[in-house]
């Protein structure tokens, strides 16, 4: 549905297992900034009012099998070949999805802003325990943070959680609550370990840590890659 701005489309979301899911004119939309391709049943889909180039598979998983990880059945998987093309906001605190034809200023949806990096996965810098400045990707299709299992060799796992990943499967991992500084806000956040060949394959190249969709129960955010930011409004 469109918004009475004329300046923004507003769409619904439903969080399933701490996935974003968008729904636009009965399709279910996957948003992921960790993903650099879309996926969908076809070679193209139409949705946010344009039509899009999609890929059928990521990792060697088609979209009906990562509906299956998430728990519901999938239109399709967006990625940054899609998000790139204009700005966004990911709003639990309304349950809605905003695309911007331009950022409103003065608004409360930008706040404050954090650089990033969008040459890829978004990346940004954190500050874990007030000690750590570690670089970390922000991921909206990470339904569990990760971080390097050497920042939690002195703390206690406080539960365990299930997870999966594209051409990998499904797996458990141990959860840590660690004090992270995100953009000068502490925040107890959770994070898992992944397993050693995981870890070794994602945590690689200087990125010590993956935020995910748990950042949206603190903030909303709204990624703007012309201007390499991330906007912050604070739900504390």
């Amino acid at each position: 549905m469109s918004g009475n701005e004329e300046n923004i489309m507003q769409f619904p979301i439903e969080i399933i297992d701490n996935h974003v899911i968008v729904i636009d004119n009965e399709k279910r939309l996957l948003i992921d900034t960790g993903s650099p391709i879309t996926i969908s049943h076809g070679d193209e889909i139409e949705i946010f009012d344009s039509k899009y180039p999609t890929n059928d598979k990521y990792h060697g998983a088609n979209i009906d099998a990562i509906g299956n990880f998430v728990g519901c059945e999938l239109d399709a998987l967006i990625g940054n070949d899609i998000l790139k093309n204009f700005p966004f906001t990911i709003d639990f605190e309304n349950q809605l999805f905003l695309i911007w034809d331009a950022l409103p200023i003065g608004s409360d949806f930008l706040e404050d802003y954090i650089q990033a990096n969008f040459s890829g996965i978004p990346t940004i810098n954190v500050e874990v325990n007030k000690v750590y400045q570690i670089t970390s990707w922000l991921d909206t299709g990470a339904k569990i943070s990760y971080i390097k299992k050497e920042y939690v060799q002195q703390l206690e796992v406080v539960k365990n959680k299930k997870d999966f990943f594209p051409g990998y499967g499904e797996f458990e991992v141990p959860i840590y609550k660690i004090m992270m500084t995100f953009c000068g806000k502490d925040i107890p956040f959770e994070f898992g370990v992944l397993p050693s060949e995981l870890e070794k394959a994602m945590l690689t190249g200087g990125i010590k840590s993956i935020v995910g969709a748990d950042i949206f129960k603190f903030f909303t955010l709204t990624f703007s890659h012309d201007k390499n930011k991330i906007y912050i409004k604070y739900l504390l």
